[in-house]
């Protein structure tokens, strides 16, 4: 029932109207060329800006968007019961490049909550070699803190993208390991045909005891960008956890097949926020 009320409030949210600007600068069409990534609701950009479940992407949202994001995943070996659900939040204020985000996770009691904050210092779109993002995060789950760096890079615009990271963790004691977490992020994404994407990725920490005791955090599936909408659809299989700093830094676990998931996520990206009270009445 929560999942179905979450759905329909997203599903409202995401058909108000749009903004003059939005319709000038992106009309609707297949695409809204690799140029213009920002207006793009109904072009290709959207799902890679979206990176990939395990690595964050370092794009920021255009000023005074508001996006949101809502997970399942679900243990194979007990579906449908083992869900982890997950909520995501967010918000590119009117100040350039900053975004503040926050992630709600209901893996264990009490409730997991991660606040951070990303600053996007160079853009592909806008002529760079490549789009570079330093993050910086704190999570209630140990009270730890930690800070990534996340690159990617077109191969072929709008068409194959690769992406790489770097994240610490001042401890990992949550899960075991009473020592402070190095880790890197590998991903690709690649759009096959219209705006179906596939997408693969991998995270190893660097840690020797995290190493030997847990496997590799890996996920493997598709992106769909819903078209005419600002809707993105996920569809994964892997080891992965919550999209905390930590649950996508250091494995469940498990044998493998005790650990291995199926999930998706929901997303609606909702530029403008702050004029949504004169489109909403």
């Amino acid at each position: 029932m929560r999942t179905l009320l979450w759905a329909s409030l997203l599903l409202f949210i995401s058909h108000l109207p749009a903004t003059a600007e939005e319709v000038a600068e992106c009309p609707p069409g297949p695409d809204c060329s690799f140029a213009k990534p920002h207006m793009s609701d109904y072009g290709y950009a959207r799902a890679f800006q979206e990176g990939t479940p395990n690595r964050i992407s370092p794009y920021a949202w255009s000023a005074d968007m508001l996006y949101l994001n809502y997970s399942h995943n679900y243990l194979l070996s007990t579906l449908p019961r083992g869900s982890s659900p997950a909520f995501f939040l967010s918000y590119s204020p009117p100040l350039g490049r900053l975004q503040i985000d926050t992630i709600l996770s209901l893996r264990e009691s009490p409730v997991e909550f991660e606040i951070g904050a990303k600053y996007q210092f160079l853009d592909e779109y806008e002529g760079h070699w490549l789009s570079l993002a330093p993050r910086l995060a704190y999570n209630t789950r140990g009270n730890l803190f930690g800070g990534e760096v996340t690159a990617s890079k077109f191969f072929i615009p709008d068409i194959w993208q690769v992406g790489m990271d770097l994240r610490f963790l001042s401890t990992g004691q949550p899960d075991g390991f009473n020592q402070p977490v190095l880790g890197m992020g590998l991903s690709t994404i690649v759009r096959v045909w219209k705006s179906w994407h596939l997408f693969g990725e991998v995270v190893m920490p660097f840690n020797p005891d995290i190493l030997s005791q847990r496997s590799l955090i890996w996920s493997t599936g598709i992106k769909k960008r819903i078209p005419d909408t600002p809707h993105v659809l996920t569809l994964f299989v892997g080891n992965s956890q919550e999209a905390t700093l930590s649950g996508r830094t250091i494995g469940p676990a498990g044998s493998a097949g005790e650990v291995i998931r199926a999930g998706f996520y929901f997303s609606i990206g909702i530029p403008a926020l702050t004029e949504m009270p004169e489109r909403l009445f």
